[in-house]
């Protein structure tokens, strides 16, 4: 089933969910928890086999040489009690959702390794065939990766794309069931492991497309780069600095380009044998173009006939509003993740951020976020989800100030060796201080996935 917050699992036994989780901690870029005495690279050859041992425990249907290739296929069915999520007028439906996906690696060497993920899918709406899907959806997570170790270095090359339509994850948008758009993210990656030390550098270019006309102002492409640096403070506590700096440029002049940079630091420690605790935070700039945006264009003279309550005419076909310029704030993140037992694992996560709007320049969110994964009966995973959002528009053409808050309940069960059952309740509700922006959104799925 697909959901854009992150209320979304696979339907998976806990060996499962664990393999498919360690393959992306193996590849990402981590920060340094030293030791006194001296510790294995993370870009060396304990790395390797580290890696090769984990390769090795991967479930796959096919082995062509050492390529190992997994093949799925799941069949989805949800009630949404709100496609639209909107306070008035709420279109309910039945939506189908068939997938398949597609899993490759190749250990090119014991160093270095080739990877590429994918689903692809479709929904089907019983009633509302209007929001059938306009194409085909990918789902987040698709990627090409490449990982390259040289010496002390190791080298990531990705591509990740997503193709899809829910809207719920936007906390920006009220009263649509389409918001359609495509996104991919490609760039490099390198780390360099000085052994007390780790430093890390990225560029990546962002593609958004919107799918569906009435988001097309939002098309644009991003340039961003980023770097950290961390040293080990103690065996267990490692301390570092990061920064990043993104170039946002639109393909139409509805929002405005920016500029956005921060600079800060963090902290990350092992507190017990369980528990362990990363705080960041630091200083956030986003620089724009101009004060204000655009909506339009509209039909030639149809500006005329209306009763203007907000915005300012330009050029008869479009309304400028006010929005803040300049963002000036601080960014806060706290994350920790605690493993009560071997049945019993959760994560909190809370902080304070800026991002670009679909509304305005820019929107400022506050956040808390709880998972838990109740591994208490054979053959079945329990997840438990819980957020709460609190964000404020900058302006723009709705200037919003809103509360978001809901959760998620998943079970998966293996039936068979093939086959995985998942079921799943989903429930979002959103109060704005702006007439007919509020909702509330009830979705329950099952799903069924076979894994050849």
């Amino acid at each position: 089933m697909s959901s854009n917050l992150p209320l979304r699992c696979e339907a998976y036994t806990a060996k499962r969910l664990g393999l498919a989780l360690l393959v992306p901690f193996l590849f990402a870029t981590t920060m340094v928890r030293g030791h006194d005495g001296v510790r294995p690279s993370l870009a060396g050859e304990a790395a390797a086999e580290a890696r090769r041992q984990s390769i090795e425990r991967i479930p796959y249907n096919l082995l062509v040489g050492p390529v190992r290739f997994r093949f799925s296929a799941t069949m989805g069915f949800e009630y949404n009690d709100n496609i639209n999520i909107a306070e008035v007028d709420q279109q309910e439906d039945f939506i189908f959702r068939p997938q398949v996906n597609f899993n490759a690696l190749w250990p090119i060497t014991q160093l270095n390794s080739l990877r590429f993920d994918i689903g692809i899918g479709y929904a089907f709406y019983a009633d509302h065939s209007e929001y059938n899907t306009n194409g085909l959806l990918l789902s987040p997570g698709s990627a090409l990766s490449f990982d390259l170790f040289v010496g002390d270095f190791r080298i990531n090359f990705h591509d990740r794309f997503s193709l899809e339509q829910d809207p719920v994850g936007e906390p920006g948008l009220s009263g649509v069931a389409d918001y359609g758009r495509f996104q991919n993210t490609a760039g490099v990656s390198v780390l360099w492991d000085l052994n007390k030390a780790v430093a890390t550098f990225g560029y990546d270019h962002y593609t958004f497309i919107a799918t569906n006309d009435d988001f097309d102002y939002l098309d644009r492409e991003a340039d961003s780069l980023t770097a950290s640096f961390s040293v080990a403070a103690t065996s267990t506590t490692g301390v570092g600095v990061e920064g990043n700096y993104v170039f946002s440029r639109y393909d139409k002049d509805l929002l405005n380009d920016s500029n956005s940079f921060s600079v800060g630091a963090f902290v990350e420690t092992q507190l017990t044998s369980y528990v362990k605790l990363r705080v960041a935070g630091g200083y956030q700039r986003i620089s724009f173009d101009g004060d204000q945006v655009l909506l339009g264009p509209f039909p030639d003279g149809f500006l005329n006939e209306v009763e203007l309550t907000n915005g300012t005419l330009v050029n008869d076909n479009f309304l400028a509003f006010d929005d803040s310029g300049d963002l000036d704030d601080f960014y806060i993140n706290l994350l920790i993740s605690h493993r009560i037992n071997a049945a019993l694992t959760h994560r909190l996560s809370a902080g304070h951020e800026s991002q670009l709007g679909v509304n305005s320049n820019y929107i400022k969110v506050n956040y808390i976020r709880h998972t838990a994964s109740w591994n208490i009966i054979n053959k079945m995973l329990l997840s438990t989800e819980l957020f709460y959002e609190d964000a404020e528009d900058s302006g723009g053409f709705i200037d919003e100030h809103l509360h978001r808050y809901g959760g998620a309940l998943t079970l998966g069960y293996q039936l068979t060796r093939h086959v995985t059952l998942g079921a799943r309740y989903q429930y979002t509700q959103k109060d704005s201080d702006v007439e007919f922006r509020d909702y509330r959104q009830n979705r329950v799925s099952i799903d069924a996935t076979y894994s050849f």
